[in-house]
């Protein structure tokens, strides 16, 4: 039984035959097998969404004037006294990593990214160029 508990599970999935065609390109070019490059894609995504995560939480409580080691969330008031409008966006390269508060798109540590700017008080999110080029009702 314990060698059973040790052993590897197989996922199976389906992928779009361009996807299918990349992977095994990649692989060869990497000289590893598609499954080891599907595997070690798995593993540092993980790593890379936590750490987006967390970064993103920093740059929220941040951006709302909050100090660094805050209480839990239920415990914080997040909504401004009065509701702020976003007057238009800042383009900036990022000191940590991100999610886009639109898409949802990961934002890594480096890339450009844009910040709202407000007519009053209230937090900034930050979004990815692509959608801060699209017109908004809020703008």
């Amino acid at each position: 039984m314990e060698q059973d508990e040790k052993k590897e599970r197989v996922i199976h999935m389906r992928v779009e035959p361009s996807l299918d065609s990349e992977l095994r390109e990649r692989a060869g070019r990497l000289g590893v097998s598609v499954s080891n490059l599907v595997r070690n894609i798995l593993q540092h995504a993980f790593g890379l969404a936590e750490d987006v995560i967390k970064d993103s939480a920093q740059v929220a409580r941040s951006a709302r004037g909050e100090p660094e080691a805050a209480g839990p969330v239920s415990q914080r008031s997040t909504a401004p006294a009065r509701p702020s409008r976003p007057l238009g966006w800042q383009r900036f390269t990022l000191a940590v990593n991100a999610l886009c508060e639109r898409c949802n798109a990961i934002l890594p540590k480096g890339s450009e990214a844009a910040i709202t700017v407000l007519d009053g008080p209230g937090p900034r999110p930050i979004i990815c160029l692509p959608c801060a080029e699209e017109p908004t009702d809020a703008t």
